[in-house]
């Protein structure tokens, strides 16, 4: 025991002695502060009774040591925390007599490490992370971002390196907290997932204090808390408070709220595990709270239950009380509001009671002037932030398989009783106009007209239906544009007819007549049973007035009535007045298309309410099968709303829509589109989800027209005309639209900004993004309830109907704004899967954070775990639309502040476009191959060469998957968006940008924005540059812009060009006359059209950078001089247009072309020829090389047994009788080949080749021959069929646009090519490889270059499958020490079962100085497929030293081929299963 004065542990208890009063003051309030007991002062000293925390508990590693005399008094703490890789960090306190702190930490890790600090405790501690006065900053410390220090480490003597802190006075804390990072290489440390957590405080007053303290049950340090669990507690409360709706900076408040809650509890003694358990829905939460509050499961007595009070009082008098205080910022009033008035019901007030004085307006003094509050801050710039730790997740799980888009019952068309009907008038040339309309319990009612003389003539108009009842059509007319409803002449009434009511009528009333004694209706069955139809005609003369006709149809007996989509049904008049033949539904040839037309045009009365109800009625009949294609259906009802949605339609014409029945309209379609959701997969489904984003949920409709007149009353504002108030509760009352919305929160920032005018338009105008959707004075004063005035500051009620109009909103945003993201998650409470409620909290409070990367990955997440519920539920695809706008916003914030960061927003961003995408399979594999890159590019750090190379390559596909993906929105809308738009009479600019805004607004476009700021860093990295030069070769020429080379590859250019092309595949030509192509695109190097490129010395290059081609199409039209850098690059510039003048374009470097000629050989007199047989003049270079090797190479190297169809053998079948007719076709249609634009005839002539009759005898020397070489012979005449279609499908290649265009250009003649065929079994191939034994890109002699694809070497030189190949280069004398330039983009792999090549081997391919490989077909008797390849787990990528073992093998390869031959080569092969290696043709380089 030591003696009073000092410090004293007895197991778990600690004794002080008696102090002064002042003393005893002081430990209150220390207590308080840390420990939150209550203390009080007796006659041995102080005594306290815990109400949280009951003592500490040593921490384990910890050495807790006392010192007799208080002025020397030392309290050491240390302990050891892992590192990686059998690291550790030590870390020493020493605590002075004065309260001074020294921290020493201390590690053998050998990274250059920065230790990332902050203390909790100390001088104005707020709560987080506190950052110690610059005093106290080791040498070299930085302030990172005002939320941490960052420290570098020292050497330490002894080794190791060190970190020391002195946290003296004021500035000594109670913790230290802190990671460490690798500034090396980007790599972070932490705690398993927290931070390392350091107490510096041992005791907690000084030596000189008595007292006795239990200590068994609190802990020193309270335990982190995981952010998941944070984001759940906060959304449970939210979802306990009854899910209001509140300001971001209240969601932030609730949020710490949260936080220190849950500190709270674990104060109290709850553990981690039990708060876990309460946030899983183990326990639930109000009975939880219940459960503790009455003591059980928790120490002490229990508590009597508090009365109850309605948490919408509490947070009015929490209102109340911030206002009285003086309005402090985070300041929480919520417990005390909540105390208070419990206080008040235990005196006996009632609820009513509370909610009367609460509710009534809160006047303030008589003649105080509107307060002009401060303008707001400006909004943090935004910051990229820490990972929130994403969860692993196996991307290809998100593949969403492709499903019926309807049944094929559906899809077949059931049987109707009108489906005659309609069949015979879609076939009547007559009939310019039908359709057929539902009237409910599956009748339906088809409208055809009919003008059989023209449309100058009579019309006929005919009305069918299978309404079992007696109807009665009640109808008039519209002349010229005007809607109007006017009475019909009276020489157009049907028999029966008479005015509806009375003489003064403008409607005609006409009954159905039986059906049944006309012919087409005598006898119309479904099921075998007999369907009466009745019908009514209305035959109208040539000469008339009339543009439409306008009706509804009603029951005899007027108990029924029948609209179209609750408005009138219109039918177009052909024949009337100049103004009505603008038939807006004119040209458009889709039924589905021309009914909306007809509805938004030809309407007199029209409204949201009617534009939903119709949309509810087509998407249902798209349902039952009333489309060939849903997936077009649906993207067209998609596009109408979006129209609507952009406020490019009418939002109302002529009606006046209460609430109540637009809520129910909103209701319906939106539960329509959720079925439509189900019922669909892939785009279909896409769209369909697309469409609730362009329409509110509905909710509950009928509080916007009550709670509008429920505020006013409660703040007494008379229903007064002529005020502002007044023409908004009008316009509320008879139409409310999404534009209320846009009014609400102009009105509140009105009011909060003390009653600015300026604030309030400003709010109306940025509402809408772009400008065309924005709320103006004249849209305002456009309204059919007209808001004219500004409105009224009312001073003394501000701060009330700032609170009134806040919940106002929620409702508004509830009817209107189904994707707003509180709305959604107040619709969505009820159905939320558990795992969603901890991200769902956290971006409720953060939506608007300026810090990113949380944010985003927060909502991914979220998003990834209601994946699996979303199919049909309404509300949960509400809230996925919302939290996709959060990260998509989010990430466009904070985008371009991230730089080089950004890598961290890839993987998120790219797993939101997944979710979001219907066909998402390449986008899936493209998210795995990103997940597969080391940290230090996932996580936005510095790459290593190797680590950034490979991150290209990934970005390139994902690149080439983003604008696939784009392309498809386009194509799809684009024209629907166009055809629409023209007939609703939208203004052009905004049609053309119409499909351009969908995709923007989409996910695809914020992960592209990311991806432009990470890629140059990642280039650089990988030390790949801007450029890429394919044919490194300087140029002089006149620029010229097109879209695909493809485009010109025919065209002769009269002076030197320079092309910029914005697609190249590889498999274009190159047009004569052009000296340069630079394009965006990245063919393989030794795809057709880069070794075409260099072989006429045409300088060709790609650029992965937007600045520099940019520059060079803005200078189309200027003679450029471009020249290639020893960096590899380009530079260029402007010179005049003299210098063309006698120019070849290429200077210098581009040598006189020879003059080439071709040998035409004669057929051998043999259909088929053995390897022993190969000569010149009877098989191609391909053939004779392949057999001029055997022998020559080492064992390892093998050749695949072949045969050849010889030179002349196609001329020789052709020249049979059987195929005499299709000879002079074919001569004929080759006379007809024109000198440009030759493709069409081309494939005219192949398509004769095809039906050439292949002679008997052909067919039984090839097999002898295959059977001899140990070939696999096809075993049924349908397998022989194909190989003999292979066959011919290499001689027709010989007639391809790009070939003829090839030849031309040297002076050969087509006519002369003789085309022998190789024959070969297919390796079953693993990956293919091209070999150039000289480097082709710089010429070298001593380096290999190699390119290798998983699959078929198709998919190098056809230029099918667009990406780059993993390309390496070897030096000759380091052959196992290859180096990659490049590695593998490609999404696909050309893939074929075991099966037989037919492999081109023509007398044109290989003559000296010509580049003719590649100009011809290789076919596969068996059909080639695309398989999507997975690099993740592949070897290739994932094992290095498989890697670089077959890199060396493939380059030892083409050294062994080209020491063989005596000349470099271009060889082809492959690699089996095993790692054999195939080669399986080579021809001299070129």
């Amino acid at each position: 025991m030591i003696e009073r004065g000092s410090l004293a542990l007895r197991g778990s208890s600690v004794l002080l002695g008696s102090a002064s009063c002042r003393t005893q003051h002081l430990q209150r309030h220390i207590f308080r502060q840390r420990y939150a007991v209550r203390l009080g002062c007796g006659r041995n000293g102080l005594h306290f009774a815990g109400v949280g925390a009951k003592g500490l508990r040593q921490a384990r590693g910890v050495q807790v040591c006392a010192v007799a005399a208080p002025e020397k008094q030392r309290v050491t703490y240390e302990k050891s925390f892992p590192l990686p890789g059998n690291h550790k960090v030590q870390v020493w306190l020493e605590e002075g007599e004065s309260g001074d702190q020294r921290v020493r930490l201390r590690t053998g890790h050998p990274g250059r490490l920065v230790l990332h600090w902050g203390v909790e405790g100390g001088r104005d501690y707020r709560g987080g992370w506190r950052l110690p006065g610059r005093e106290a900053w080791p040498e070299g410390t930085v302030a990172y971002k005002e939320r941490a220090l960052q420290t570098p480490w020292r050497p330490a003597e002894g080794g190791g390196q060190e970190v020391a802190l002195e946290l003296a006075g004021a500035e000594a804390s109670d913790f230290l907290n802190f990671v460490l990072k690798d500034a090396a290489t980007g790599t972070w440390y932490d705690y398993n997932g927290s931070n390392f957590h350091v107490p510096l405080r041992s005791a907690l007053v000084t030596a000189s204090m008595t007292m006795s303290y239990d200590l068994e049950n609190e802990p020193a340090v309270l335990p982190d808390l995981p952010g998941e669990l944070c984001g759940i507690w906060a959304y449970i409360q939210w979802e306990a408070a009854g899910c209001p709706n509140r300001s971001q900076a209240d969601s932030d408040a609730e949020y710490q709220k949260s936080i220190e809650d849950l500190k709270a509890h674990l104060r109290r003694g709850v553990s981690l595990d039990e708060l876990w358990r309460v946030a899983r829905g183990e326990l639930r939460y109000a009975d939880w709270l219940q459960q503790r509050a009455s003591g059980n499961g928790s120490a002490g007595a229990a508590a009597p239950p508090a009365p109850s009070v309605p948490q919408e009082l509490v947070n009015v008098q929490a209102y109340l009380l911030w206002e009285q205080a003086g309005r402090p910022d985070g300041a929480d009033f919520a417990r005390d509001a909540r105390k208070g008035l419990e206080a008040q019901l235990r005196e006996g007030k009632s609820v009513a009671d509370l909610e009367r004085a609460l509710m009534s307006p809160q006047p303030q003094a008589p003649g105080k002037p509107i307060e002009q509050r401060p303008p707001a801050a400006a909004p943090a710039a935004p910051e990229l932030g820490e990972s929130i730790g994403r969860r692993g997740v196996n991307p290809l799980d998100f593949i969403k398989k492709p499903v019926p888009l309807l049944s094929s019952e559906k899809r077949g068309a059931p049987k109707r009783a009108l489906g005659a009907l309609e069949a015979a008038a879609a076939k009547d040339e007559t009939c310019v106009w039908q359709r057929t309309y539902g009237m409910g319990n599956k009748t339906e009612m088809l409208v055809a007209v009919r003008a059989p003389e023209g449309r100058d003539g009579r019309v006929s108009i005919t009305l069918t239906t299978d309404v079992p009842t007696d109807t009665v059509l009640h109808w008039g007319v519209r002349c010229g544009r005007s809607q109007d409803w006017l009475l019909p002449p009276q020489g157009v009434w049907p028999p029966g007819s008479k005015p509806a009511r009375g003489d003064n009528s403008i409607a005609i009333d006409s009954p159905f007549r039986s059906a049944d004694a006309d012919e087409d209706c005598a006898d119309i069955r479904v099921g075998g049973d007999r369907v009466a139809l009745q019908r009514v005609t209305l035959d109208v003369p040539a000469g008339h007035d009339l543009a439409g006709l306008i009706f509804v149809i009603r029951s005899a007996d007027s108990t029924v009535w029948w609209r179209d989509g609750g408005a009138n049904f219109s039918v177009p008049v052909p024949g009337g007045s100049k103004a009505a033949e603008a038939d807006a539904a004119a040209g458009i040839e889709d039924d589905l298309a021309r009914t909306i037309v007809d509805c938004e045009v030809n309407s007199s009365e029209w409204t949201l309410m009617h534009r939903y109800n119709k949309a509810s009625d087509l998407i249902e009949g798209i349902l039952q099968g009333g489309s060939e294609d849903p997936t077009q259906a649906l993207a067209t009802v998609f596009v109408w709303l979006r129209y609507s949605a952009a406020r490019q339609l009418t939002w109302q014409r002529n009606y006046n829509t209460q609430p109540r029945i637009l809520g129910d309209a909103q209701a319906r379609l939106t539960a329509t589109i959720a079925k439509a959701h189900a019922a669909t997969g892939g785009e279909a489904q896409e769209w369909a989800r697309a469409m609730l984003g362009t329409v509110g949920r509905g909710g509950n409709a009928q509080a916007v027209r009550d709670e509008i007149l429920n505020i006013m009353h409660r703040n007494n504002i008379s229903e007064k005309k002529g005020t502002w108030m007044e023409e908004w509760h009008q316009k509320l009352h008879n139409n409310t639209t999404p534009d209320d919305v846009a009014i609400c929160e102009a009105f509140i920032a009105f009011l909060e900004a003390g009653g600015d005018m300026g604030t309030y338009w400003g709010v109306l105008s940025e509402h809408g993004v772009p400008s065309h959707m924005c709320v103006t004075r004249e849209r305002l004063e456009s309204f059919d309830r007209a808001i004219t005035l500004e409105p009224e500051g009312y001073a003394d009620k501000r701060d009330a109907l700032t609170r009134e109009f806040r919940t106002y909103l929620g409702i508004l945003k509830a009817v209107h704004s189904g994707a707003d993201l509180n709305a959604s998650a107040q619709a969505a409470a009820g159905a939320l899967p558990g795992a969603v409620k901890g991200y769902l909290g956290y971006v409720q409070a953060h939506q608007g954070d300026h810090i990113i990367l949380p944010l985003v990955e927060n909502a991914i997440e979220a998003r990834t775990e209601l994946a699996g519920s979303l199919s049909g539920n309404r509300d949960l695809l509400y809230l996925d639309l919302a939290l996709e706008n959060v990260a998509r916003a989010a990430a466009e914030r904070g985008a371009g502040a991230a730089g080089s960061g950004a890598g961290a927003l890839v993987g998120p961003l790219l797993q939101n476009l997944v979710l979001s995408t219907g066909n998402n399979e390449e986008l899936c594999y493209c998210l795995k191959a990103w997940q597969a890159l080391p940290a230090a590019v996932t996580a936005g750090a510095f790459p290593s060469r190797e680590d950034a190379l490979k991150a290209s390559a990934v970005i390139d596909r994902v690149r080439r998957a983003i604008a696939a993906a784009s392309d498809a929105v386009s194509q799809r809308i684009g024209p629907i968006a166009t055809s629409l738009g023209r007939a609703f009479g939208v203004d052009d600019w905004y049609v053309d940008l119409f499909a351009e805004e969908v995709v923007r607004g989409g996910p695809a476009f914020a992960l592209s924005l990311v991806l432009s700021a990470v890629e140059p860093a990642l280039r650089a990295a990988a030390e790949l540059g801007a450029w890429q030069l394919i044919s490194p070769v300087n140029a002089l020429g006149r620029v010229a812009v097109v879209e695909g080379l493809h485009e010109v590859q025919d065209k002769i250019y009269a002076e030197p060009t320079v092309l910029l092309a914005k697609r190249v595949t590889g498999e274009e030509e190159v047009p004569e006359g052009c000296v340069a192509v630079v394009t965006p695109d990245a063919p393989d190097v030794l795809s057709h059209v880069s070794v075409r490129a260099r072989n006429m010395r045409v300088l060709f290059a790609t650029c992965h950078e937007a600045g520099p081609l940019d520059e060079i199409e803005a200078l189309a039209g200027k003679v450029l001089y471009l020249e290639t850098t020893a960096a590899g690059g380009i530079t260029w510039e402007e010179v005049d247009s003299a210098r063309l003048s006698g120019s070849s374009g290429g200077g210098s470097e581009r040598a006189p072309r020879r003059k080439l000629s071709i040998k035409i050989p004669r057929w051998c007199g043999r259909w088929a020829v053995g390897m022993d047989e190969y000569a010149d003049g009877v098989v191609g270079a391909k053939s004779k090389n392949l057999a001029g090797l055997r022998g020559k190479l080492p064992d390892w190297i093998n050749l695949p047994p072949s045969v050849t169809v010889p030179f002349g053998a196609f001329e020789e079948a052709l020249g049979a009788n059987a195929n005499a007719g299709l000879r002079k076709k074919l001569e004929a249609a080759v006379k007809d080949i024109p000198d440009s634009q030759a493709e069409e005839a081309l494939a005219a002539c192949r398509d004769l080749v095809m039906q050439v009759e292949v002679p008997a005898e052909l067919q039984k020397e090839l097999k002898a021959a295959m059977e001899k070489a140990n070939i696999p012979v096809p075993d049924s005449k349908e397998r022989w069929g194909k190989a003999l279609d292979a066959l011919k499908g290499v001689w027709a290649s010989k007639y391809n646009e790009r070939a003829l265009l090839s030849m031309r250009k040297v002076g050969l003649d087509f006519q002369d090519l003789r085309m022998a065929v190789l024959v070969q079994r297919v390796v079953p191939a693993t990956y293919a490889f091209v070999i150039h034994t000289h480097n082709p890109a710089t010429g070298a002699a001593d380096v290999v270059y190699t390119e290798l694809v998983v699959g078929l070497g198709e998919a190098i030189v056809s230029g099918l499958v667009p990406g780059s190949a993993l390309s390496s280069v070897a030096k000759k004398d380091a052959l196992d020490k290859p180096r990659v330039v490049m590695y593998p983009s490609k999404s696909d792999g050309m893939f074929v079962p075991e099966s037989l090549i037919f492999r081109s081997d023509s007398n044109g391919e290989d003559l000296e100085g010509y580049a003719g490989a590649g100009l011809y077909d290789s076919i596969t008797m068996d059909a080639t497929e695309l398989r999507k390849v997975d690099y993740a787990a592949d070897r290739l990528l994932a094992d290095e030293g498989f890697r670089m073992d077959l890199l060396s093998r493939v380059a030892k390869t083409g050294a062994a081929i080209e020491d063989a031959l005596g000349s470099a080569q271009d060889v082809e092969g492959c690699v089996e299963a095993d790692g054999s290696i195939f080669v399986v043709q080579t021809r001299p380089q070129m």
